[in-house]
């Protein structure tokens, strides 16, 4: 429920994990720049089971509910669902999972009819941070003066609830999205709530990134070149190009070693491969780092090979600590990126990735002209969070 001091209007931000993501990372920066002393603010996480709230921000009230994390955790929710006696709610997770097959938007919103009410207080804004069974759970069963959510990707990229979104888009206040290019896929997939659809930048605060970026960590150079990718470990991040790149490196005689920070999906088998394509002196998969500045800091290259994007955070923190950068051309890189003025943007394959991550290798001046331009154009955009707060 909101906090104590009723005199400070009250937010509740909405999501559905801390699973250590983009997203995760936007929203823990945004809860940061808040004023607590000005604002009662409070964190209602979907599903925290094997999660951790450590990083959530001092001042920040977490608002948890058991029931409603095993019900969004799906088939691993559901034995403990009937050990505690909730049959039906049970029948209807089975439900769920099965309309996931069919329509991901109808699945979205009968797991929110399931999700228990958490509160019965009203809050002076609520903030979805998550879309879809969030979404439609803040709109249906939060109550707030004001209700406005968020979405945090190019939505032509993924339409999968879009019947569903539509309904839900017109009855929020607004929904912020993080570059022109997601400004424009919203406006223009849903003109009825297009007026709704404003641009917020995801908060990066430049001070904090340098300051954790001189934390030391346990690192040795053991090749000439240093290359770094930050995010999931995943097709849709581009993992499995970037691993074929290597391959290529190796071929042509590059003494390198990629570090891979992040989380290792199983859409692929990125070790067996590693172990497989003699990569195991050249490729080190870090895990999920808590602070992975330090790591950047020390790379020559970050190489950022997503097939899509909305707005990386990963990238604009690689730009704020100055990073001669390799990116692909996902439909909003040019929301972040000039090529050749700023980054080396290449095709969504392994030919192009490899020759542009050759030539900023072997072309000092190249690095040199990217790492002078970011130094001169580093910008902090905490200012940012007065577009949520203006909605009190």
């Amino acid at each position: 429920m909101p906090q104590d001091n009723h005199s400070n209007p009250s937010i509740l931000f909405t999501i559905g994990t801390l699973d250590g993501g983009g997203v995760t990372k936007s929203l823990l920066s945004l809860l940061d720049t808040i004023d607590k002393e000005e604002y009662n603010v409070s964190l209602l996480i979907g599903s925290y089971l094997g999660k951790s709230d450590k990083d959530v921000p001092a001042g920040v009230q977490i608002l948890k509910n058991n029931t409603l994390s095993l019900l969004t955790e799906g088939v691993r929710g559901l034995p403990k669902l009937i050990k505690k006696g909730h049959i039906l709610l049970a029948l209807g997770s089975i439900l769920r999972i099965i309309l996931s097959t069919i329509n991901k938007g109808w699945a979205g919103w009968w797991l929110s009819r399931l999700m228990p009410s958490i509160d019965k207080e009203e809050y002076d804004l609520i903030v979805d941070y998550n879309g879809q069974h969030m979404l439609y759970y803040m709109i249906d069963k939060l109550r707030g003066k004001h209700k406005v959510t968020f979405f945090h990707s190019d939505y032509r990229k993924w339409p999968y609830y879009y019947a569903m979104d539509k309904k839900y888009f017109e009855k929020a206040d607004a929904i912020f999205t993080i570059s022109e290019t997601c400004v424009q896929s919203l406006q223009e997939l849903f003109p009825g709530a297009a007026n709704k659809v404003k641009l917020m930048e995801n908060i990066s605060n430049p001070r904090a990134i340098k300051q954790k970026s001189l934390e030391h960590i346990d690192f040795k150079r053991k090749h000439q070149y240093v290359l770094l990718s930050l995010g999931h470990i995943c097709i849709n991040k581009g993992s499995d190009i970037a691993l074929e790149v290597a391959v290529q490196l190796k071929k042509k005689g590059i003494d390198f070693e990629w570090l891979f920070a992040g989380s290792i999906s199983k859409d692929m088998d990125y070790l067996h491969y590693v172990e497989q394509r003699d990569l195991n002196d050249n490729i080190r998969f870090l895990g999920p780092v808590k602070n992975p500045y330090p790591y950047i800091k020390e790379a020559d290259i970050f190489v950022h090979l997503s097939r899509f994007e909305g707005k990386s955070i990963a990238l604009d923190e690689a730009k704020i600590l100055c990073k001669p950068i390799v990116v692909t051309n996902f439909s909003s890189v040019h929301d972040q990126f000039e090529d050749g003025v700023n980054a080396s943007i290449c095709e969504m394959n392994v030919d192009s990735a490899t020759q542009h991550i050759l030539e900023l290798l072997h072309d000092k001046n190249l690095q040199d002209k990217y790492i002078q331009y970011l130094k001169n154009h580093i910008s902090d955009n905490t200012q940012e969070v007065h577009k949520l707060l203006n909605y009190l």
